[in-house]
């Protein structure tokens, strides 16, 4: 008698938390978080790089474009100085699909430093400015890679570039670009 009075008493809370789980009170909740958490990031990153083929040695220049995607003005932060936008990214650069070597810039750009590189790699970011974008296209800014990458052998390359909103929380990635430096 006892066994079947705990076991009815288990299939009744079951069955509550089950309706109750789908009550219109429920769904109405996780529809206003859904709602306070947009899942589409505030702006776009776009790279774009040269045409042709880059020959080994040479300077390879890429552009960054950021573009606020929102219908309401977006404030961008970012790090002062004439090095800012290398600081403002992330940058993940591979060869016929392994990383790619990082210079001392790059190291001392994103706070990554290794045995052996200088002192001054435990600079602080600086000083940050925020400035206010209105809807559109906000700005593009050109990168040298070779300033953030030590290029030394010929192939394919591609590089993804991201950074954290901090209006969604969210990682926002860009296309990827694939370029081939030559002999």
């Amino acid at each position: 008698m006892k066994k079947a009075k705990m076991s009815w008493i288990k299939a009744s809370s079951l069955a509550g938390l089950l309706i109750g789980s789908s009550c219109p009170a429920q769904t109405q909740t996780t529809s206003a978080i859904h709602q306070l958490s947009p899942s589409k990031p505030s702006y776009s990153i776009t790279i774009s790089g040269p045409a042709t083929p880059i020959r080994l040695g040479m300077p390879v220049e890429v552009i960054i474009t950021v573009t606020n995607t929102t219908d309401k003005d977006l404030y961008w932060s970012s790090a002062m100085g004439k090095d800012s936008a290398y600081r403002d990214f992330r940058f993940f650069l591979t060869r016929d699909g392994r990383d790619v070597e990082t210079t001392f810039f790059n190291r001392k750009m994103t706070g990554r430093q290794r045995s052996g590189d200088p002192d001054e790699v435990t600079a602080g970011p600086g000083t940050a400015i925020v400035l206010a974008h209105p809807p559109g296209k906000m700005f593009e800014i050109p990168i040298n890679l070779t300033r953030l990458y030590k290029i030394t052998e010929p192939g394919l390359y591609t590089l993804k570039v991201s950074r954290h909103d901090e209006v969604t929380k969210t990682t926002v990635r860009s296309n990827v670009l694939t370029f081939r430096i030559e002999q």
